[in-house]
């Protein structure tokens, strides 16, 4: 009986541990230690949103790749945009050859200084307007903010997407961290640097962490405070978003 109550605290506890909810901690089985919920994260990851409604024309990764800080990711149908740019170019360079056509009458006493002035003010008003174009095409191809793997791709070829719509998710490929609810009363004795000892559910291992900060704040309903581990051996099958829970000794 008390088993399967702890069995099923632990499977309600791995749920509410996702959505950022604590439960009150309960002691395991073994004595002197006490059992709290992990999850595995990756110390850099982005979901990366659409930057305007637009036609997705081609996808350039794919599930599992990895890929470079500033490689192509998803590309955008944006013939429009390139006709608009096309377009502020040839403005940029019709408004310099009327400043340049001004500057010479002016040197030959056939235009004001106020003709000139309104030439030079033409020209960069041309420039701003290329510039935003310009910036416009930039959105036009969604890049990865950071070396990593793509962990999920939300839209295919030819598929709309409206502003803000999710599009590629990418996980940083450095060191893997967990983040962990632990007791309020923990911080009698925790403090950055110490040692702990996490069960990962997923590879049923055990993983030697380290404290790596500490949150400036206790959750008032949950007494619970947040801290972040770094884990002194991340190549033995982890991966974000696996989880299990940490063994520290009772105080």
């Amino acid at each position: 009986m008390m088993a399967s109550a702890r069995a099923a605290y632990a499977v309600l506890s791995a749920a509410l541990a996702l959505a950022g909810v604590a439960l009150p901690q309960v002691a395991c089985a073994r004595a002197g230690d006490i059992e709290v919920r992990l999850l595995v994260v990756a110390a850099q990851e982005s979901s990366i949103s659409a930057p305007a409604a637009a036609q997705v024309a081609q996808v350039e990764a794919s599930l599992g790749d990895s890929v470079r800080a500033g490689s192509a990711l998803v590309q955008f149908e944006c013939a429009e945009v390139r006709a608009r740019r096309e377009a502020a170019l040839a403005e940029v360079q019709s408004a310099r050859l009327q400043h340049e056509a001004k500057l010479r009458l002016q040197g030959l006493q056939s235009a004001a200084e106020i003709e000139v002035a309104l030439a030079a003010a033409a020209v960069d008003r041309a420039q701003a307007q290329a510039e935003v174009v310009a910036a416009q095409l930039a959105q036009c191809v969604v890049r990865a903010p950071f070396d990593g793997k793509v962990a999920r791709i939300h839209v295919k070829a030819g598929q709309s997407v409206t502003a803000g719509a999710p599009i590629v998710d990418v996980v940083g490929g450095g060191a893997l961290q967990a983040r962990i609810n632990a007791p309020s009363r923990w911080l009698a004795w925790l403090r950055p640097g110490q040692r702990l000892e996490a069960i990962i559910e997923e590879t049923g291992r055990r993983y030697a962490m380290r404290v790596s900060r500490i949150a400036g704040r206790v959750d008032a309903v949950s007494q619970t405070i947040e801290i972040e581990t770094s884990f002194d051996d991340t190549g033995s099958g982890l991966l974000p978003g696996m989880s299990g829970r940490v063994l520290a000794p009772g105080r």
